[in-house]
């Protein structure tokens, strides 16, 4: 092998990188820890996750990308440059990438990914749309006429798809997902039991008990954090229920956006997709009972499929070895030259 082909899912929340015939090398938190004055990164990915809350005197963490789309250049191409060098170590040839985007992310966000792309030491970048990544991901034959399905719920952003033969038929891309989650929680904790927690406190409490519709068995937890008044450390007992209360008007959104896809597909595709089952992708696709919610609501078989947090990368190796499918729908490798951003 002369050099890498890279698939890149360069997410809200993680940086997930896949090789075709290796599979994912990296799965890093899109984190990075940086230095106020200067702005170089000190530490990229789990290190920096960890410090988030913990930062020394003029050292600041940040998430250079913000609901899909790039929000501080140089910290995401310093990011990226790291993450890609630990995978093509001190190879001479440069990689092409084809990396996932959120599936209504605008030109100039695409054109903007793209530039980060090059500068981190691509040769070339193909963006590819995230829920048709996850679909590849998740293991559907680009060249299969038939709909399926697909919602991809990542850090920042849901993107639902319907996929057929390589291409989306229709698609939709809603800004509420895991981080709003964590918002969410954060803001329930504040009014009903007057404690501020972190956002790490609050991952942690939908990681381990939160749920998108009622347990039949409560689980319950204790949340550590300072209390609104007083200032002084507290801590409180929360159960699993009290979180899916909590996240209810979200999800609902969700669900609503699901049910207007379906209003806005050819019957031939609906009855394709009510043959089969609607795939869930995307990190938060394993909260309890997120299968159940959509099933629910759409009235159909809906399976998460396995690591659905690996799905787009792996769809965008995949995609690698698809190209000359790909390509019939417009899909091409651009350089900086072609998208003229700095």
């Amino acid at each position: 092998m002369f050099g890498y082909d890279l698939g890149i899912d360069l997410g809200t929340s993680s940086v997930v990188i896949a090789v075709p015939d290796k599979g994912v090398v990296i799965n890093e938190p899109s984190y990075v820890a940086f230095d106020t004055e200067t702005e170089k990164i000190l530490y990229a990915g789990r290190r920096a996750y960890y410090l988030q809350g913990r930062e020394p005197k003029g050292v600041e963490v940040a998430q250079p990308i913000q609901d899909g789309a790039i929000s501080n250049y140089t910290l995401a191409q310093q990011m990226l440059a790291y993450f890609v060098g630990r995978v093509v170590k001190k190879n001479v040839f440069r990689p092409r990438v084809v990396a996932s985007v959120p599936a209504l992310a605008t030109d100039v966000e695409k054109r903007t990914l793209i530039s980060v792309i090059v500068s981190a030491g691509a040769r070339s970048v193909c963006l590819v749309e995230e829920p048709l990544c996850a679909a590849f991901g998740a293991g559907i034959d680009p060249i299969h006429p038939s709909g399926v399905f697909v919602i991809d719920i990542g850090g920042g952003t849901t993107d639902m798809a319907v996929v057929s033969q390589g291409s989306m038929s229709q698609t939709e891309t809603v800004k509420i997902a895991g981080n709003d989650f964590d918002e969410e929680i954060m803001r329930f904790m504040r009014e009903k039991y007057d404690i501020l927690i972190g956002v790490r406190t609050a991952e942690e409490i939908k990681r381990a008990i939160g749920c998108a519709v009622p347990r039949e068995e409560e689980i319950k937890m204790t949340a550590k954090g300072r209390a609104v008044e007083g200032g002084m450390p507290k801590t409180v007992e929360i159960s699993s229920n009290e979180i899916c209360h909590c996240l209810q008007p979200l999800l609902s959104e969700l669900t609503a956006a699901a049910q207007v896809m379906f209003e806005r597909t050819s019957p031939q595709l609906v009855a394709d997709i009510t043959s089969g089952e609607v795939l869930l992708t995307g990190g938060c696709a394993e909260m309890y009972g997120m299968d159940k919610l959509f099933a629910d609501a759409l009235g159909l078989e809906v399976r998460v499929v396995p690591h659905p947090n690996l799905c787009a990368a792996k769809g965008a190796s995949v995609a690698l070895s698809k190209m000359h499918i790909l390509d019939n729908y417009g899909y091409r490798f651009k350089n900086k030259d072609d998208v003229r951003i700095r």
